[in-house]
């Protein structure tokens, strides 16, 4: 009987990635879409543009949670635009989940921009890639951060700097920390955790993605969940220190007794 439950669970978990992968894949198209019919509308006005940019990466991040099957809960409120925002980062998820709750600019690995369709619109809808094989790219990321804030707009940033595996927090990055120092802004922070249903695969086995894990097996493991629910904690109060080594260890300071591990 358990062999055939087995089997059962993973026929199903193959047809949903089967039929989500692609719904993903047309909903950010459209998304990229709608951004590009919208550019020369708001080409010489900052904060339509940014309005709009916003309002798209909020649509689709609720519309990717809604086609994976993800109910989303936030405690706390997010805050009052504009802001400096930073999370920790166990699963892709991590991205639907923020561009769902604020609708704000990420701060992303290279690599997302060149992945087939879907890279064009990741570039296309603002995210603010850093090729850190370079040893100039922290720099110039700053300034296009730096200059992201000073108009206004909501900054996403994941410190740990890539996808961990959610037993505790990893060490923090705190090079792209300094446009916050330099613009003397404080920093909000945030955690993200998630559950499955009864009787389905824990999210370790299926959100997050260890270095030994595919692409593909990781995509069909977060597509694959018939039911999933994300958990956003944004804490109250924002923090700033005076250098970003200092707020590194700052933040994680007071999110360490907020996180929560993976079962």
């Amino acid at each position: 009987m358990a062999w055939d439950r087995w089997c059962t669970l993973s026929a199903v978990s193959s047809l949903l990635f089967v039929i989500r992968a692609p719904a993903v894949v047309l909903v950010t198209l459209i998304t990229g879409l709608f951004l590009l019919i919208a550019a020369p509308i708001t080409l010489f006005w900052t904060r339509p543009r940014i309005v709009c940019r916003r309002w798209a990466m909020a649509m689709w991040g609720r519309s990717v949670l809604w086609v994976c099957g993800e109910r989303l809960e936030i405690v706390g409120q997010v805050p009052r635009s504009p802001y400096f925002l930073v999370c920790n980062h166990v699963s892709t998820a991590d991205i639907f989940v923020l561009a769902a709750a604020t609708g704000g600019r990420f701060v992303g690995k290279a690599e997302l921009g060149s992945w087939p369709l879907v890279g064009w619109v990741i570039s296309g809808i603002g995210t603010i890639l850093i090729d850190r094989s370079r040893r100039t790219a922290v720099g110039e990321v700053n300034k296009v951060i730096s200059a992201a804030m000073a108009n206004g707009e909501n900054v996403l940033l994941f410190l740990e700097g890539g996808i961990c595996p959610g037993d505790r927090l990893h060490p923090f990055q705190p090079s792209l920390l300094q446009p916050a120092v330099s613009l003397e802004r404080p920093v909000h922070y945030a955690l993200i955790h998630y559950t499955s249903p009864a009787g389905a695969a824990p999210p370790t086995e299926t959100l997050t993605w260890p270095s030994d894990r595919s692409a593909l097996r990781h995509f069909r493991g977060l597509f694959g969940l018939w039911r999933c629910h994300a958990r956003l904690t944004i804490a109250e109060q924002p923090i700033w220190a005076p250098n970003r080594k200092q707020l590194a260890e700052d933040l994680r300071e007071v999110m360490e007794p907020l996180f929560e591990p993976l079962a």
